[in-house]
């Protein structure tokens, strides 16, 4: 009777030794490797989050410098407008004729007013891209 209780109890502990080997391990990596998928889906949500905001700060970014542009493009054509009346109003050929200092003296001021309005808006717009 002792042998067959020996017998019943050593079958017992491998039954159960064999249980945890093939299930309780099984279930126990698994966790582990659920753990680390979900680690890594969150680490995946910041990192999408932090480019979807950078995104919306370029986007507002531009947005202004575009309508900052916008603002100053009609600014310039009404300039333009302004100096084609002139221009309409006036025969500047003859004028530079009998007064070419004067016409050449507005025209290298104006001129350099122009290319440093452009040359301002560049620089204003490579800082905002940077």
């Amino acid at each position: 009777m002792s042998k067959l209780l020996i017998g019943i109890i050593v079958a017992m502990g491998l039954s159960g030794m064999m249980y945890y080997q093939f299930s309780v391990v099984p279930m126990k990596n698994k966790l582990e490797e659920q753990i680390k998928v979900i680690a890594a889906q969150d680490l995946r949500d910041q990192e999408q989050k932090a480019t979807i905001d950078s995104i919306q700060n370029n986007l507002k970014q531009t947005t202004q410098a575009l309508s900052g542009l916008q603002v100053k493009n009609q600014q310039y054509e009404t300039e333009m407008a302004e100096y084609l009346d002139i221009f309409r109003r006036h025969n500047l050929a003859k004028l530079a004729s009998a007064k070419p200092g004067l016409i050449e003296l507005r025209a290298n001021n104006k001129t350099k007013e122009v290319f440093d309005a452009i040359e301002a808006d560049s620089k204003r717009i490579s800082s905002l891209n940077d």
